[in-house]
């Protein structure tokens, strides 16, 4: 009887020394976390995973992708759409599958290299080891030419190529010397120009190739290279060091001047023409002001502190907001509008909108150009390393592997996947598909049929409302045709309507989308767009900029008496706008 017993009792005590042993140890923990100091832990407070109500997605599909090289770029280099088949290098082989199966349906080569791919639609170019470029038919996988680049002078060394682009039958390889032209139709070389080190592969620009580079000295500078793409020959270099290319309009490029200058904040856009590389105007931004909120003596962005969208530039304030100006206003005279953010903008504009992460890079939100309303993204709950606007959708991938596909006008998240990579690759849509490059797996994803519509071209009547009011000329009440509109607390007036009420002669450009008006010996040209009007020549600042609503012309209520030269006044509490054409 005593054997159970001793057992018993050995497991007790073994017990007992075990739960000693523990608390023991949870003690000392505690103390060296107290030795530690108070300032020797982080704790971030988050929303736990099984917070996030956001559906769960399974993949169509998925393939396995080959990492770049560790010695050559870390991009993830995006596959190309082509018929239907997505198109991609992996393991030195050039790969087709069906977009809708994730079947192969070809692969070519052995030593080809993860750069980019071109195509016209019918064949894939494409590069490998010891200078070799491929014509790949894309329906087939046949390679139907090839071309060896090899060093200009003795003919018999392979030089490596760098990248590739396509233009006008005209296939252009970079590499360490320089850049040669190859006809895409016979595969002979057209031109070298080898006056260049180690640039990138060019692309044309209202018939001139451009290209960019960095360029050491004394100091590094970032500079294009104008090349006539007959020839091969240079037309001109940028001067200075300028950023990427921000716009092209006809013979206008327009550049940031990153040249070093420490001692002044403004922000210069160069202007040079396209035909002959001359600086054809400088202007000059500072940011003003704005609400309490001081003007920045140092302003940087996620873009290099600058970017244009078609006549608007923007200039980013880090953690403050973002100046909006117009290109063809002059800063000296015309404010911008500040669109206020304690974000980091990611992405924008795009149809109105633009795209902020918190401070925290943790969360994302939208903020919409015209009255600045708020708008945030579901899901959203980590560092951002992709983010793509592709039609009705935005597609995030997160540095903790998750990848989301939202809704773009409501910021509602559909689906979401946890792939396990960091890096992610351009996403790409074809039809109903996502496809979603992460690291070194590709995965295709139905999409819901919200997403695949495509947005109607930006419009300001949605940013607009109809406002109902009266309105009194010389004490006689009128009523408005069409009616008066507000946006982001201003009231607006129809533009024709008004100026030919009060007597006024109004002319339209169509084309120019310019109006201009002869009241008297006044005489002022507004255009759709643009926040100021030309008196005499000079412009003049307006409260905002008019707008083109339905079809007709809207000023501010504000402004449009002192184009005027009479009493424009709104009188709230009758909502009535009343018109004083006599002192």
């Amino acid at each position: 009887m005593r054997k159970p017993f001793a057992k018993k009792t050995l497991c007790a005590v073994a017990i007992s020394a075990a739960l000693v042993f523990s608390v023991s140890g949870l003690g000392e923990a505690q103390a060296q976390q107290a030795g530690s100091g108070s300032n020797a832990s982080y704790t971030s407070y988050t929303t736990f995973s099984s917070e996030n109500k956001v559906p769960q997605a399974k993949p169509k599909w998925s393939a396995d992708l080959s990492l770049p090289s560790a010695d050559g770029t870390r991009d993830l280099i995006a596959p190309i759409i082509v018929s239907g088949n997505v198109i991609y290098v992996n393991g030195g082989k050039l790969t087709a599958r069906n977009v809708k199966t994730g079947k192969t349906v070809w692969t070519f080569g052995t030593k080809l290299k993860q750069g980019a791919l071109q195509t016209d639609g019918r064949v894939i170019y494409a590069y490998g080891e010891k200078g070799m470029l491929y014509w790949v038919d894309s329906a087939t996988g046949r390679n139907t030419r090839s071309y060896q680049l090899l060093d200009s002078k003795s003919k018999k060394v392979p030089q490596d190529i760098l990248g590739i682009s396509l233009s006008n039958g005209a296939l252009y390889a970079s590499y360490a010397s320089g850049i040669v032209s190859i006809s895409t139709s016979n595969g002979r070389e057209n031109w070298r120009n080898e006056t260049f080190y180690i640039p990138n592969a060019p692309y044309l620009i209202n018939g001139t190739l451009l290209m960019d580079t960095y360029e050491s000295g004394a100091i590094t500078v970032g500079t294009a290279y104008a090349i006539d793409p007959k020839t091969g020959k240079t037309k001109w270099r940028l001067p200075g060091s300028h950023s990427a290319l921000l716009k092209a309009d006809g013979d206008k490029l327009y550049y940031a001047d990153q040249w070093p200058d420490i001692d002044n904040p403004q922000t210069r856009i160069d202007v040079f023409s396209l035909s002959t590389g001359e600086k054809l105007q400088t202007i000059t931004y500072m940011p003003v002001e704005q609400e309490g909120y001081p003007a920045n003596s140092y302003v940087q962005s996620y873009f290099g502190n600058v970017l244009i969208d078609g006549q608007d530039l923007y200039l980013i304030s880090q953690r403050q907001g973002v100046y909006r100006y117009n290109l063809n206003a002059d800063p000296k005279v015309v404010k911008p509008a500040f669109i206020q953010d304690n974000g980091t903008l990611i992405a924008g504009p795009y149809h109105g909108k633009l795209f902020f992460t918190d401070e925290r890079n943790m969360s994302l939100h939208v903020r919409k150009i015209v009255d600045q309303s708020y708008v945030t993204i579901e899901g959203v709950n980590n560092p951002i390393s992709q983010l793509n606007l592709i039609d009705s959708g935005m597609y995030v991938g997160q540095t903790d592997g998750t990848v989301y596909a939202i809704n773009v006008t409501t910021g509602k998240a559909l689906f979401r996947y946890q792939t396990g990579a960091r890096a992610y690759g351009t996403f790409q849509t074809v039809g109903d598909t996502l496809l979603v490059q992460a690291e070194n797996k590709l995965y295709a994803f139905a999409l819901p049929a919200e997403l695949t519509k495509p947005l109607k071209a930006a419009s300001q009547d949605s940013n607009y409302s109809k406002a109902q009011a009266k309105l009194t000329i010389d004490g006689v009440e009128k009523t408005f045709q069409p009616s008066m509109m507000t946006a982001a607390n201003r009231m607006f007036v129809p533009f024709r309507f008004l100026t030919e009420a009060v007597g006024a002669k109004v002319t339209y450009d169509q084309a120019t989308k310019q109006a201009t008006v002869t009241y008297g010996d006044r005489v002022f040209t507004i255009a759709d767009g643009a926040p100021y009007a030309l008196v005499a020549g000079e412009q003049t600042a307006l409260s905002a900029a008019p707008a083109t609503i339905n079809g007709s012309l809207y000023v501010p209520v504000k402004d449009i008496g002192n184009l005027l030269g009479i009493s424009v006044v709104w009188n709230a509490s009758t909502r009535t706008v009343e018109v004083k054409t006599k002192a």
